[in-house]
């Protein structure tokens, strides 16, 4: 097993960092930090694990970071996870700068309840209980989000007329605050965006603004109790929330960083290889400068508190607003290295993505460079203790691989002291310009790894995707349609496009009846139906990211296996794990068009990138299941059926014993419909590796997503201003909801589900990502494919399957297999309607927006 040393700590959500052997009394309560491609996350720990005995290394690294691991302990490396034993001095892993602060348990207290909302409507009261946030104690994490917002609200915030709360960012990090407003269960606006004109120093100028805003009363009345300021803030005497001083440091630098975010400067280079000191500036008029002036120092006191110095308060300029006379006053934090790394590095900035990259790059120069003095410093000494026991100038020379100058003067001169960098040592830019990151984290050299003995030793499991999480600074590891990435291009299948359509035809079953990957035995069959992705990962066919990758992490706990017939049951047995028939595929696809490179980054898309898509459903144990209730609804409510619109409709009475026998059988056919998508993936995956001669999880080959089709669910949707449980049936559509909403996976919650949407084998699919307005228009829907324009019977008389599978292959270089022509005739591209235009309504309605085009390779039809 893969462990770390106890000493190990682990950054936590919060900017808080906790060592690894502490966690097996709290595994269940805390939630990790991950690295993603983007940024970063935060992940429920669910796994604890203590080892003794094990061999442990230590890796030191050209920024002085150290962390201790056994050999088969995987880091994140440029060329993905590597263990440790694979890797040598010289290679390079990835470190997160940011470290936190300790994780100090907060005094518990009660900072706001029912007594502080006196003056306010009940129903304001109400609201606030039923999020859970009143009262609200100092050790809830409603808390801490509250910080951060009251703390960048106060920095770059407005309360507007009305209710409305607005804050004003970038927009991936507006996309940041719309989550924390969610996840306190408010409701955020979208990101708006507008152009501004300013004039400074007599110049005009156009500026675009982003902003985000909450127009719940109760969120604006929770942030002013919390000391986010009213009015204009020049003429307020606010200064910090007095409950700081009862809170832990963490908690504190919560509020202080997100201030930091929007009102401290970036680091920035004032020399090649030195830095301006970070400072903040704040602007009063003259009648409450004295509460500006207090605001300030209190902020300094508190980062002394820290550790960190700061640089005296100043008094920089004397000016004039609509209100009068003003002054404005500012501090920086001392930018003498060694203290602006720990700034940097525990309290820093939040809400602002673009600082905090700036940070991590700064940082991870100003620790090499320290590394390297520190080098420098050692040399020097070991060089004049050689030359004072007798060695010659030159047998010191042949001992260093440095200037020879530099040796020279430390013998002669015997200079005690900080050197200077080597000449040699690059400037900050180009450092920067060499670097290489991932989100947040900065690709840092190892310089040595060392056997230390035996240890105890221990690991922890995150629920997120990556299943990674930053331990010392390191990062380490520990009927649907679906899209499973690769890291493959378009040239790396070029010329081999019949070996690899002849392989996975002959590893995925296809065809109207089509064997199974695994024999449907009692104890399969139950655990599918019932368990669904669950079952599949015990049963070692799904890791634990597919799971978190898939609509409602696959599995329905509202199945009911007894409300699935026997017969049901026997037509599914044999086809666990096969394709089927009509408009299901297998298809590899190339990523030809981006249309939303933020959004196509989190989902992990690239052009030119080999994509695989497999669309299929519950096989003949769905048809069944739908075929056993229509039966039973037309002899139990034949009268209910004479008053709906369409003779193609049924339905039974929502809440009577046949609805919630049917909904029950319904979830256990789409449990099972994940494990059928799941064992073709599971198939697709192990073929890719045999052809490529590459394990698959080095082929990238990851679930980007699994969305369901053709299914009806019971969710809570606003309808006509009151929330209320409904049925919403998916027929020729499927999910599509929105950035912020809760049961979107957290690795895309902050830009929305991911929506793929199938065109036909001449035309490319889509991936969209879940709208603004789906919620409001579409009950959180959109379209789940191009759909039909001719039936299949027509299809055939229109088209000869040799014809089409030619020509596509001539024409449009995409390699095509079938159990027989007829399917393929089915399946013309003429027989569907014009994708384009399909998406085109979605991204225009705002319901599905346009991220990324494919268009196939390979397609292989049941």
């Amino acid at each position: 097993m893969n462990c770390l040393s106890g000493n190990t700590d682990v950054l936590l959500e919060f900017g808080r960092h906790r060592r690894i052997r502490s966690f097996s009394n709290a595994v269940e309560s805390e939630r990790a930090l991950v690295q993603t491609d983007a940024d970063e996350t935060a992940s429920d720990v669910r796994l604890f694990t203590e080892t003794s005995n094990r061999t442990v290394h230590e890796v030191v690294t050209g920024t002085g970071d150290t962390v201790e691991a056994t050999a088969d302990h995987p880091f994140l490396t440029p060329d993905g996870m590597v263990e440790l034993d694979d890797l040598s001095p010289g290679d390079e892993v990835f470190q997160r700068q940011f470290e936190g602060l300790p994780d100090e348990e907060p005094p518990e207290f009660v900072v706001l309840d029912e007594r502080d909302f006196v003056d306010e409507d009940p129903q304001l009261v109400r609201a606030l209980k039923e999020r859970d946030l009143l009262p609200l104690l100092s050790t809830d994490d409603a808390f801490a989000r509250l910080l951060k917002l009251v703390g960048f609200h106060t920095g770059d915030g407005s309360f507007g007329s009305g209710s409305q709360t607005w804050f004003y960012a970038d927009p991936e990090d507006c996309e940041a605050i719309r989550d924390d407003i969610a996840a306190l269960g408010f409701t955020p606006s979208k990101v708006y965006e507008r152009d501004r004109q300013h004039s400074v120093g007599g110049n005009e100028f156009e500026v675009t603004e982003y902003s985000v805003r909450s127009t719940s009363n109760a969120f604006r009345q929770l942030l002013r109790r919390l000391g986010a300021p009213a009015g204009k803030k020049t003429q307020s005497d606010f200064t910090t929330p007095d409950y700081l001083d009862r809170l832990a440091d963490w908690q504190v630098a919560i509020y202080l960083s997100a201030f930091f975010g929007a009102e401290m400067s970036a680091p920035a280079a004032v020399s090649a290889k030195n830095f301006f000191a970070p400072s903040v500036s704040h602007n009063r008029n003259v009648e409450v400068a004295e509460a500006g002036e207090a605001f300030l120092r209190e902020m300094m006191g508190y980062l002394n508190g820290m550790g960190i110095r700061t640089n005296a308060l100043e008094t920089v300029e004397h000016g004039s607003n609509a209100a009068g006379e003003t002054v404005r006053y500012r501090f920086g934090v001392s930018s003498e290295a060694s203290n602006l790394v720990r700034f940097l590095s525990t309290v820093g900035y939040r809400y602002n993505r673009e600082k905090r990259r700036k940070s991590a790059l700064a940082t991870a120069y100003l620790k090499t460079k320290e590394r390297h003095i520190q080098d420098r410093a050692r040399i020097a000494r070991e060089a004049k203790a050689m030359a004072d026991g007798g060695a010659s100038i030159s047998e010191v020379k042949s001992s260093f691989d440095v200037n020879d100058r530099f040796l020279e003067r430390s013998v002669y001169e015997g200079r005690d002291g900080r050197p200077r960098p080597a000449a040699d040592f690059p400037d900050y830019d180009a450092f920067v310009d060499g670097v290489q990151t991932r989100g947040l984290a900065v690709a840092t050299p190892i310089e040595s790894i060392t056997e230390l003995g035996e240890k105890s030793v221990y690991d922890i499991g995150v629920t997120h995707d990556e299943h990674n999480f930053v331990a010392d600074g390191f990062v380490v590891s520990n009927c649907g349609v679906r899209m499973v990435k690769t890291n493959l291009t378009y040239d790396d299948v070029a010329g081999r496009e019949e070996e690899l359509v002849d392989a996975l035809f002959d590893a995925v079953p296809t065809g109207l009846g089509g064997g199974g990957v695994v024999t449907g035995d009692a104890e399969t069959m139950t655990g599918a139906l019932e368990r669904g992705l669950d079952w599949a990962h015990e049963a070692g066919y799904a890791t634990r990211a597919d799971l978190e990758h898939c609509e409602d992490g696959g599995y329905r706990p509202d199945a009911d296996l007894s409300k699935v017939s026997q017969k049901a049951t026997d037509r599914g047995r044999n086809q666990l794990g096969s394709l089927g028939s009509g408009n299901h595929f297998l298809e590899v696809q190339r990523v030809t068009d981006l249309y939303r490179d933020d959004v196509a980054d989190a989902y992990g898309l690239s052009e030119d990138q080999l994509v695989v898509l497999i669309h299929c459903g519950s096989r003949g144990l769905g048809h069944q299941v739908c075929s056993d209730y229509l039966r039973r609804i037309e002899e139990e409510h034949a009268e209910f059926l004479e008053d709906l619109p369409d003779d193609n409709l049924a339905a039974a009475p929502a809440g009577s014993e046949l609805a919630e026998d049917y909904y029950g059988a319904m979830c256990a056919a789409i449990n099972f419909a994940w494990v059928n998508r799941q064992l073709i993936t599971h198939q697709v995956r192990e073929t890719f590796a045999d052809v490529f001669d590459t394990p698959w999880p080095e082929l990238g080959m990851e679930l980007l997503y699994d969305v369901s089709h053709n299914i009806a669910k019971r969710e809570t949707h606003e309808v006509e201003g009151e929330e209320r449980e409904l049925f919403v049936h998916r027929k020729g559509a499927t999910r599509a909801f929105p950035a912020g909403h809760p049961e979107v996976p957290t690795a895309y919650r902050d830009v929305g589900q991911p929506v793929i949407i199938p065109g036909s084998m001449g035309a490319g699919s889509y991936v969209l990502r879940g709208g603004d307005e789906s919620m409001e228009r579409t009950f959180g829907s959109t379209a789940h494919g191009a759909g039909r324009l001719m039936s299949r019977t027509q299809a055939k008389r229109e088209y000869r399957g040799e014809e089409v599978q030619s020509d596509l292959r001539e024409h449009e270089h995409v390699y095509v297999k079938a159990e027989s022509g007829a399917t393929i005739a089915e399946e013309a591209p003429g027989v569907y309607k014009d994708v384009d235009e399909v998406v085109r309504v979605s991204d225009e309605l705002d319901i599905g927006d346009k991220v990324a085009r494919t268009f196939p390779v390979l397609n292989i039809k049941g």
